[in-house]
């Protein structure tokens, strides 16, 4: 054996108990890497909550809007005093998740939006959870868009001197059922908060709720389009009492509406065509009439019902909105609505309330340059029509006036 060798043999032996040792130690591996999965199963943008199988969408909007209002005023320089240009930025933030069950899927959304207004917007901004919403089995309960309600300012950006074009008055905390039929067919149920639904009323004094408004509607949802009835009961409690000291009786308003929503794809690419319209007894709002009306030096009040004689008189009213929506091309469309709206009182009630019509047209064009990236550029026309009602200024008679309103807006969506 050389003496090489002999120094190598020497050496492992050696270094044969560190080995051992060595192997005895724990070893420490690196901990797996949980990577983000796409969820395919409820549309783009949604992925896995790391851990669970809870798929999550994280979308919102960004928007900035400058309007112009002509400022008429009451009397003859008075308007001065009016803001003639309105700023507006919005933030939205949304957060819809859902979970596959052995009921079907639960899905829990909010959307928060935070505003600042300053000038003829009117309060300084505001923040507010816009929807906050679970559904699970056919069950909605929360915050969402009222059952009765369809067209609700689709794409329209202003809505004049309503608070809504057919029936949009915002959103209503709801406890809904909806049961699919298949075919396109379904039908919901709903249990929704009648309060927001009140236009004025004080005016018949107004005693406190005790049952909410009871929605329903029968939709369909076709390749054609969409189609849906839909209807309402508004309770009106009052605490005015008769001349024999009782207090007049509880009535129910009510509302009902059509609409229709036709694809016209043989003209382009996103065309549509919406038709809708409404009538209510004792519940206006449904038309959206959410309050007082005014246009430049006319002024016209509305209420839901007012106190007469013994009881309460319900206003009556109808609406009819019409909208089309035209792509020039895949980024540049032009839109058109109009709506005409008339409330019908009593004549017992003049000079309080008198026979009200409201017309409105407005016109839109968006360029989306990028995609879910809008500039837009409308402009609405209203008229405001008190039948009976004549404002006497110097040299002046007005039994109707107008308003015209303009806005500019850049709306970015992700």
């Amino acid at each position: 054996m050389g003496f090489g060798r002999s120094i190598l043999l020497a050496s492992c032996a050696a270094l044969a108990p560190v080995a051992a040792s060595a192997a005895d130690l724990p070893s420490r591996k690196a901990a797996p890497v949980e990577y983000v999965r796409i969820c395919s199963v409820h549309g783009e943008g949604f992925f896995y909550i790391p851990g669970t199988q809870t798929c999550i969408q994280i979308g919102g909007r960004v928007r900035a809007e400058y309007r112009y209002v002509d400022p008429k005023g009451a009397f003859p320089g008075l308007g001065r005093a009016n803001d003639a240009i309105g700023f507006r930025a919005l933030g939205r933030l949304n957060i819809d998740a859902r979970t596959q069950t052995e009921y079907g899927t639960l899905r829990t959304y909010i959307r928060y939006e935070l505003t600042g207004d300053r000038g003829n917007y009117g309060a300084p901004g505001f923040s507010v959870v816009d929807k906050a919403f679970i559904q699970f089995a056919g069950i909605t309960a929360g915050r969402v868009q009222s059952f009765f309600d369809f067209y609700a300012n689709d794409w329209n950006y202003s809505t004049g001197i309503l608070g809504g074009f057919g029936s949009d008055s915002g959103n209503s905390n709801v406890l809904a059922y909806t049961a699919t039929f298949g075919g396109g067919f379904s039908a919901t149920i709903s249990l929704e908060d009648g309060t927001i639904r009140e236009v004025n009323s004080a005016a018949y004094g107004r005693a406190g709720t005790r049952a909410p408004d009871l929605v329903g509607n029968l939709l369909y949802e076709g390749g054609w389009g969409n189609a849906q009835l839909s209807a309402a009961v508004h309770q009106l409690r009052s605490i005015a009492r008769t001349p024999i000291g009782n207090f007049v009786d509880t009535e129910y308003g009510f509302a009902i509406q059509g609409g229709v929503k036709i694809n016209l794809p043989m003209l382009a690419a996103g065309d549509v065509l919406w038709l809708q319209g409404a009538y209510a007894d004792g519940a206006v709002s449904y038309l959206g009439v959410t309050g007082n009306l005014a246009a430049g030096k006319v002024a016209a009040f509305a209420t839901d019902a007012l106190v007469i004689g013994n009881g309460l008189s319900t206003t009556k009213g109808w609406s009819a909105t019409a909208a089309f929506t035209h792509y020039w091309t895949p980024s540049f469309r032009s839109s058109i609505l109009g709506n005409y709206t008339y409330l019908d009182y009593s004549r017992l009630a003049a000079p309080v309330a008198v026979d009200t019509r409201v017309l409105t047209g407005v016109l839109q064009t968006v360029w989306s340059p990028v995609t879910n990236f809008d500039i837009g550029l409308e402009l609405a026309y209203t008229r405001l029509d008190p039948k009976g009602v004549q404002v006497i200024l110097p040299q002046l008679i007005k039994s109707s006036d107008d308003i015209l309103e303009a806005r500019l807006r850049f709306q970015r969506d992700f």
